[in-house]
């Protein structure tokens, strides 16, 4: 097999991916000149190729050097340099530590030998060998050429990538809500005929079928709730969650979530403490949004905090001049290794006993969805067997006038 045959195979066998292409493909299939011949037929060769930037100069079969069109102008067009180095021979004039790649070496890694250490070859070009034989001489031209389409291709690729994320997106909120209508009228269904089945308006019940009928009840209501969050979640994902801003009072909104989280919190044997600041609390944000993150930070502390334990709804305004509502438990807590994970959607702690409470792991992540969605962040602070703390964080920018005299005086 010749030479040639070995050349283009290698050229059909170079990776589709521009990132990876070889630099042996690009390199010109330029004869390199004797360092004995003279200055001026070396010129000659340049005048014949004008887009020419250099030429390898070889001596016994091995590379020696690199001579600039640059160079070689400057010395021949010079009357005085003329008449020095028209009949010398070239060595006189060539680069004698030209940079030269291997064949095998990616175009990106040919650009970081340039930048770091090598600037002349942006001039006069570089040497390409394959196994220590001259191959032929590439340019930076070639290169910022190459450079140019692997971007190309690089931002087709991403864009490609983005539409199809955004089709993904799409597909799953339609999904996602032609599921939600479809779940809840059988559930709705289900839910009002237990009701009416408990009311004994059909007719007494007895104990054991009234405590069905709760089961059936509760569970009905805690699925209507995953629906309402998936698809909560999946509008907040794909961006299309509206804001239906509002003047809210903090305050007023930790008081609602304690009357809701009271029996619950009774039954379960806890004791629920409220903490507010003296003056009312005034933001700008959707009331609906910010108590379901209130109930749900609640229902967690309540659910995870065992029988004599304490949970603390509290609202104020932090260091950084920000309003935020928390809730505070002396439950369970969370190790520290399991804190990004429980913030994640589905996300669960490994803990026995979060293991055997009810949940699909998606209260927290659509409590931070909501957050972000104000502009704020969810923080999270916890201790194994020690307890746990949810910050709400809104920005400063949220917090309404009426309340900066008062943000003043702290």
């Amino acid at each position: 097999m010749t030479d040639a045959c070995a050349e283009r195979r290698a050229e059909e066998a170079a990776p589709s991916d521009p990132a990876e292409r070889r630099i042996g493909p690009l390199a010109r299939r330029l004869p390199p000149i004797p360092a004995s011949l003279s200055c001026s037929e070396t010129f000659a060769i340049f005048e014949g190729q004008p887009g020419l930037r250099g030429l390898a100069v070889q001596e016994e079969g091995r590379p020696l050097g690199m001579v600039s069109r640059d160079t070689l102008m400057i010395s021949i067009t010079n009357p005085v340099r003329h008449a020095l180095y028209e009949r010398r021979p070239i060595r006189l004039l060539m680069n004698r530590s030209p940079l030269i790649v291997d064949a095998e070496m990616t175009v990106d890694e040919v650009f970081e030998l340039i930048a770091e250490s090598r600037g002349a070859a942006l001039g006069e070009g570089f040497i390409v060998t394959r196994g220590g034989t001259y191959l032929g001489v590439g340019s930076s031209l070639d290169l910022l050429r190459e450079s140019v389409l692997t971007q190309r291709q690089r931002i087709l690729e991403l864009e490609l990538a983005r539409r199809a994320a955004e089709q993904a997106s799409e597909a799953k909120s339609s999904f996602l809500a032609n599921l939600s209508h479809e779940l809840r009228t059988p559930l709705n269904a289900v839910i009002g005929f237990a009701e009416l089945l408990e009311s004994a308006v059909v007719g007494p019940l007895n104990e054991r079928q009234l405590g069905y009928l709760r089961d059936i009840h509760g569970s009905g209501h805690l699925l209507l709730r995953l629906i309402s969050d998936l698809l909560d979640l999946s509008r907040a994902e794909s961006g299309r969650l509206d804001l239906f801003e509002e003047q809210v009072g903090l305050s007023a909104l930790v008081e609602s979530g304690a009357r809701t989280l009271s029996p619950r919190a009774r039954s379960h044997g806890l004791e629920l403490a409220v903490d507010l600041p003296g003056d009312p609390l005034l933001v700008l944000g959707d009331e609906r949004k910010l108590l379901q993150v209130l109930l749900n930070l609640g229902t967690n502390a309540v659910k995870f905090t065992p029988r004599g334990g304490r949970v603390v709804l509290r609202a104020g305004i932090d260091t950084d001049a920000g309003p935020f509502f928390e809730v505070e438990d002396s439950g369970i807590g969370i190790a520290e290794e399991e804190l990004p994970k429980v913030l994640e959607t589905f996300g669960r702690s490994d803990d026995p006993f979060t293991r055997r409470t009810e949940g699909a792991g998606l209260g927290l992540s659509l409590c931070r969805a909501f957050v972000e969605l104000h502009g704020g962040r969810l923080e999270l602070a916890s201790r194994l067997g020690e307890g746990t703390r949810v910050r709400a964080a809104l920005p400063a920018a949220r917090l309404l006038e009426a309340e900066q005299p008062r943000l003043e005086r702290a």
